[in-house]
C-alpha cells in the first residue's frame, strides 16, 4: 500500500504537467465544462481517471488523489494580476501613460495659412513687402508632428510638452516677379514676359515645441487595487474636454527652393532653384492652440525675421490653422 500511495506521488507532476500543458488532450473544451483529474489507489490497484462537471459540484479544475485513508485535493485558479502589488503598480503606470498621451494636443497633421506681416502692418502683400508679396489663400503650411514628450505637474490638468514635428512653408508669389539675390540683398524683378503659372519659395525643416498645456476635463485613476479589478478595462476619453496651450516653437530649416512653372513656345517650363535667398535659417516662433474635443486650431508668429537682418524688409512669419489628423 505504502509503495503505491508513493508511486501516487512520483507519477503527480508528470499528470500536473500534462494537465497544464494540454489540460489533459485539451478535454477542458468538451462543452466548456469544468474537470478534476482523479489518482486512487488501494488494494485493487491504482486509477487514474477524469470527472466532469455533470458528476461534481462546479467549481475549479482539481487534482484529487485518493488513498485508502486520505483524500488529496489540489485546486488551480486563473492567476489575477491585480493580486500582487507589483502587477497594480504596473498597470497604473500604463494607465497615467495612456492619459498622458492622450491630453497631449502636438502628435499630429497640421494645415493652414503661411503669410507674413509687413512693417506697415498689412499681411502678406503691399510695398513694404519688398520681394515677396502673397497670394495668401495659396500660401500654405504643412506640418506633421510625430513626436511629444510631457511632463504634468501632478496631474493631467496642467503640464509641460515638448517633441518633433516637420514643417513645409510654401511662400505662393502674387506678382509676376522673379527673385534675385546675391549676399548683400534679395529682391523682385518684374517680368511681362511669361505669364508665370506658379511662383513660389519653399522651406522645410524641423519644429520643437516648448508649451505650456491645460485640460479641464476629469480623468482620474483607479484609486486602488479593488477599483481597477472592478473595471479592468479602465480607459479614457477626451471627448468634451476645452485645452489651451502657448509657448514657443523653435525651426530650423534644413532645405529652401524656389520653383516657377511657366508656358513658352508651346513647351511646359519648370525653373528651380536652390539657392538660400538670404532666408534666415531658422526661426523663434511664438504659439498660442486651444480647442475642444479633438479639434484644435493654432497660430504661431515669429519672433524671428524671414530673411537675414539687413538683406530685405522685417517681414515676421504668420502661421493660422488647425489639426486635421491627431495621432492620439
Amino acid at each position: 500500500m505504502k509503495a503505491l500511495g508513493f508511486t501516487a506521488l512520483l507519477l503527480l507532476p508528470l499528470v500536473s504537467s500534462a494537465q497544464q500543458d494540454g489540460a489533459v488532450a485539451d478535454s477542458a473544451k468538451v462543452q466548456e465544462k469544468q474537470h478534476a483529474l482523479v489518482i486512487s489507489a488501494g488494494a485493487d490497484g491504482m486509477h487514474v481517471g477524469v470527472d466532469r462537471a455533470d458528476t461534481m459540484k462546479a467549481g475549479p479544475d482539481t487534482i484529487r488523489i485518493t488513498t485508502r485513508r486520505k483524500l488529496i485535493r489540489i485546486i488551480t485558479m486563473p492567476r489575477n494580476d491585480m493580486d500582487t502589488a507589483e502587477s497594480l503598480k504596473e498597470r497604473l503606470a500604463d494607465l497615467r501613460q495612456e492619459r498622458r498621451n492622450l491630453f497631449t494636443y502636438w502628435a499630429g497633421v497640421e494645415l493652414g495659412i503661411n503669410t507674413f506681416i509687413a512693417p506697415d502692418g498689412r499681411v502678406g502683400d503691399g510695398p513694404e513687402s519688398g520681394p515677396l508679396q502673397l497670394n495668401n489663400a495659396r500660401s500654405r503650411f504643412f506640418a506633421i508632428n510625430f513626436m511629444e514628450e510631457k511632463v504634468e505637474f501632478g496631474s493631467h490638468h496642467a503640464g509641460l510638452f515638448t517633441g518633433l514635428g516637420l514643417e513645409f512653408l510654401n511662400y505662393k508669389l502674387s506678382e509676376n516677379n522673379t527673385l534675385m539675390a546675391n549676399g548683400d540683398s534679395t529682391w523682385a524683378v518684374p517680368m511681362a514676359t511669361p505669364d508665370l503659372r506658379k511662383n513660389k519659395l519653399r522651406q522645410i525643416g524641423l519644429r520643437v515645441p516648448l508649451m505650456l498645456e491645460f485640460n479641464t476635463k476629469r480623468a482620474k485613476l483607479p484609486a486602488d487595487a479593488q477599483e481597477l479589478r472592478g473595471k479592468p478595462d479602465w480607459s479614457f476619453s477626451r471627448k468634451d474636454n476645452f485645452h489651451l496651450a502657448f509657448g514657443v516653437v523653435g525651426s530650423w530649416y534644413f532645405d529652401t527652393m524656389y520653383k516657377q512653372k511657366y508656358t513658352e513656345g508651346g513647351h511646359n517650363v519648370k525653373n528651380r532653384s536652390k539657392d538660400d535667398y538670404n532666408l534666415l535659417p531658422y526661426r523663434l516662433a511664438a504659439r498660442a492652440q486651444i480647442g475642444f474635443g479633438g479639434l484644435n486650431l493654432f497660430a504661431e508668429y515669429a519672433l524671428t525675421p524671414i530673411f537675414e537682418e539687413g538683406t530685405a524688409p522685417d517681414l515676421r512669419a504668420l502661421n493660422v490653422g488647425l489639426t486635421l489628423v491627431g495621432f492620439n
